[in-house]
C-alpha cells in the first residue's frame, strides 16, 4: 500500500483578535488554523507563521521512550514504533487528537504523550490552570522549562501543597497562550484514566510544548498485544481564543448541559457562624436572606438555604450533632414549609481518623493516603472500590436526601483522586469516577449536586456546579480585600467550564469590606454565571449594609449560566508565577494580575480594577478595588 504523507483537517477561520476587546479586534490580523497529521507527527498551523509538531511519547520504567524509527501514515492513522515497548497510534477527529499504545511485552506504563516545538509569533504568555477548584490559576509569562526535579514536585503535590501553586511548571487539563496575533488552546475532553495536564516553555527561538495523560502517580499493567488510551485533546491555534475556548467547552461531557437546572440563589451558614453554626443560627438567617435577596430577583425566584460545616458528628459519621435538636430533618421540614428549598454540606469521601467510622472499619480506608485539616486533624480516605464501603457511602448519601435535602455541597473531592492501596488496583481517577457515579446513583436524578474542592473536567458527567476557585475569606483572617483578586483571576482562567457547568463563585460578602470593595465583590460573583449567594451572619450584619453589591442586573448575570468572558486575556507584563491569597494578606497590597475589562452574555462590559490604586480602563477612571459598567 502507497503511504499517505500528510491528512489535512482545516479550523476554520479564526476571526476576533486573540480573544482581545473589539476595539483592538476590529482591525486585528485573522489568522486561520489547521490540524494535520504528517509523518512526523501531529501538525498545528496557521497562515499567522504559528505552527507546531507533536509527536508520540510512551513512559514506563520511569522513562520516557519516543519513535524508534520512521512513522507511517495510512488509513488516517500515524503509526510510530516505540522500541521495544511497543508502538504508538495517532488519530485526527476535527480539531481532536487522539492517542494509542499498544504494548509488545507485559509491562507497567505511567503515561502517554504528544510533544514538540514550535513557533507562536509574540506570544508572552499562558495560562496556569490548577488541579482543583481552591488550586492557584491564571495566566503567567512564558519561561524557560522546569528542572526535572521541579516538574516532579510539582507533578506530586497533592491537598494544600498543590493549592498554593506558583504555576510555572503545568497546567492541569487545559492551557491557552499567545500576546500575539495568534493563540494557542490545548484542552483536554477527559480525565477517565489518567490526570490531563499541559506544558508550554521556551526553547530556543521558540516554544516546546507538552501534552500528557498521566507520568504523575498513575501506573497502568498492560499484557503483551494489550492497548492504552490516552485521554483525547481538542487543539486550535488562530486569532479567535474566545472561541477556541468556547468549542471546546461546548465539547465538554457535562451532567449540567445534558440534564439542564436552574443556577441556586440563597444563603450559606459557612463565612461567618463557620463549624459553630447552630439551628437556631440557621432558622434566624433563613428569612433575613429572603429580605435581602427578594428585592433584587425575578418574581418567584426560590431561594436555598445550605446548612455548611458544622452540623455533624464527626468528618464521616454523618449524623446531625447537638446543636441540631430537631435533626436536620426537622429543620428542612421547617424550612421548606416557609418556602425554602435546601441544601447541606459534606465531606464524604474523607474520614476523620479518630470517627466511629473510621475506628469501625478500618479496612474501609485507602492504604496510605491522608490528608491534614488545618483545624480538625487527620483525615483518612474512603476507599470506593471496597464494596461495603462504598455501600456505605451510598446509605450515607441516601440518608441525607432522605432528611429533605436536595442539594448537597459535596466539598474535598480532590482526597478521591490520592494515590494508594485500594481494593481494586484502578488508578486514582477511575476511583474518583467511581465514587461520583455512587454519589450521583445515591441521591437520584433530581439532587442536585455542587462539587468543591475538586477538579472540574472529572466530575462534570456527575455534578450540576462546581466551585471555581478558592474560599472567598479564611476563618482566620475573617473576611478581607484579598480574597477578591484571586476570585476574579480563577474564573477569568476558568470561564470556559463555566460554559459547561454553573459554576459557584463563593458568596458575595456584605460585613467589614469598603462599600465599594462589596460592590467589586458582587461583580466578581456575577461574573461567575452560576449561582448567587450570601453567607454573613445577617442578624449581626447593619442594615445599611444589606444594599451593598446587588442589584437586579448582577443578579440576572449570576443567574444566567453564562460566565462573562475577559476582553484582555493576555497582561502586558505577566506576571513570573500567581501569586497567593495569604501573601496579600499579609502584605495588604494586590499582587494578582486580573483582567480588566470583560463582557457578560448580554453583551455588557465592566470594568474592573483589583490594583491598590486609580486607574483608567478604556478612557474610564476606576477606583481601586472597584468595578463599573461600562
Amino acid at each position: 500500500m502507497t503511504s499517505v504523507r500528510r491528512i489535512s483537517l482545516s479550523l476554520g477561520l479564526l476571526a476576533l483578535g486573540c480573544g482581545s476587546d473589539e476595539d483592538a479586534g476590529a482591525g486585528a490580523k485573522v489568522c486561520a488554523g489547521k490540524l494535520e497529521l504528517d509523518v512526523a507527527g501531529v501538525v498545528l498551523s496557521d497562515d499567522c507563521k504559528s505552527r507546531f509538531t507533536l509527536g508520540p511519547r510512551v513512559k514506563s520504567a520511569g522513562a520516557w521512550q519516543g519513535p524508534s524509527g520512521d512513522c507511517a501514515l495510512e488509513g488516517g492513522a500515524l503509526t510510530c514504533p516505540m522500541g521495544a515497548l511497543g508502538s504508538a497510534r495517532v488519530t485526527l477527529d476535527g480539531s481532536v487528537v487522539k492517542l494509542g499504545f499498544t504494548a509488545s511485552a507485559a509491562g507497567v506504563f505511567q503515561g502517554l504523550e504528544l510533544g514538540g516545538t514550535g513557533e507562536l509569533p509574540g506570544a508572552n504568555a499562558w495560562l496556569s490552570n490548577g488541579f482543583q477548584s481552591w488550586s492557584q490559576s491564571g495566566v503567567i509569562a512564558l519561561g524557560p522549562s522546569p528542572a526535572d526535579a521541579e516538574l516532579e514536585q510539582a507533578l506530586g503535590a497533592r491537598g494544600d501543597g498543590e493549592v498554593a501553586r506558583e504555576g510555572s511548571e503545568l497546567s492541569w487539563t487545559f492551557t491557552f497562550a499567545g500576546g500575539g496575533d495568534s493563540s494557542l488552546f490545548a484542552g483536554a475532553l477527559a480525565e477517565k484514566r489518567f490526570r490531563a495536564w499541559a506544558a508550554l516553555h521556551q526553547a530556543g527561538d521558540g516554544l516546546h510544548l507538552r501534552l500528557v495523560s498521566g507520568a504523575s502517580g498513575e501506573a497502568v499493567p498492560l499484557g503483551a498485544n494489550e492497548s492504552l488510551e490516552a485521554e483525547p485533546w481538542q487543539l486550535e491555534l488562530g486569532s479567535d481564543l474566545t472561541g477556541a475556548a468556547t468549542r471546546w467547552a461546548d465539547a465538554i461531557p457535562s451532567r449540567a448541559r445534558s440534564t439542564p437546572r436552574p443556577a441556586s440563589a440563597g444563603w450559606n451558614s459557612w463565612y461567618e457562624l463557620w463549624d459553630d453554626v447552630d439551628e437556631t443560627a440557621v432558622r434566624d438567617n433563613a428569612p433575613l436572606a429572603r429580605d435581602v435577596l427578594t428585592p433584587h430577583l425575578p418574581s418567584g425566584t426560590p431561594l436555598r438555604i445550605v446548612v455548611d460545616d458544622g452540623w455533624q458528628k464527626a468528618w464521616g459519621d454523618w449524623e446531625p450533632n447537638a446543636k441540631f435538636p430537631s435533626g436536620l430533618s426537622g429543620l428542612a421540614k421547617d424550612l421548606k414549609a416557609q418556602g425554602f428549598q435546601t441544601g447541606v454540606w459534606l465531606a464524604p469521601l474523607l474520614v476523620d481518623e479518630d470517627s466511629a467510622t473510621a475506628t469501625a472499619h478500618p479496612e474501609w480506608m485507602v492504604g496510605g493516603a491522608s490528608f491534614k485539616h488545618s483545624k480538625n486533624g487527620n483525615m483518612r480516605v474512603l476507599d470506593v472500590t471496597h464494596p461495603e464501603a462504598a455501600k456505605h457511602l451510598g446509605q450515607v448519601i441516601t440518608q441525607i436526601v432522605g432528611w429533605g435535602y436536595d442539594l448537597l455541597k459535596i466539598d474535598f473531592l480532590f482526597a478521591g483522586t490520592f494515590e494508594g492501596q485500594r481494593a481494586e488496583p484502578v488508578q486514582p481517577m477511575e476511583a474518583y469516577a467511581r465514587a461520583l457515579q455512587i454519589i450521583r446513583d445515591a441521591a437520584g436524578e433530581d439532587t442536585l449536586l455542587l462539587a468543591v474542592g475538586s477538579p472540574g473536567l472529572a466530575s462534570l458527567p456527575f455534578v450540576d456546579g462546581w466551585r471555581v476557585g478558592g474560599d472567598i475569606a479564611f476563618q482566620v483572617s475573617d473576611v478581607a480585600w484579598a480574597f477578591l483578586p484571586s476570585q476574579a483571576r480563577s474564573v477569568a482562567a476558568r470561564w470556559p467550564l463555566c460554559r459547561a457547568t454553573a459554576c459557584d463563585a463563593d458568596p458575595v460578602m456584605l460585613r467589614k469590606l469598603e462599600p465599594h470593595e462589596v460592590d467589586a465583590g458582587g461583580y466578581i460573583a456575577a461574573f461567575a454565571g452560576g449561582a448567587l449567594f450570601l453567607s454573613d451572619d445577617l442578624r449581626a450584619l447593619p442594615v445599611e449594609r444589606r444594599a451593598l453589591g446587588l442589584d437586579a442586573e448582577r443578579a440576572a448575570w449570576a443567574l444566567s449560566k453564562r460566565p462573562a468572558v475577559p476582553q484582555d486575556p493576555f497582561p502586558e507584563t505577566p506576571p513570573e508565577t500567581l501569586a497567593n491569597v495569604i501573601v496579600d494578606l499579609i502584605s495588604k497590597q494586590t499582587s494578582h494580575v486580573v483582567p480588566s475589562v470583560w463582557k457578560s452574555e448580554d453583551g455588557t462590559e465592566i470594568l474592573l480594577n483589583v490594583s491598590d490604586e486609580a486607574r483608567s480602563i478604556r478612557g474610564v477612571e476606576v477606583g481601586a478595588h472597584s468595578a463599573r459598567v461600562r
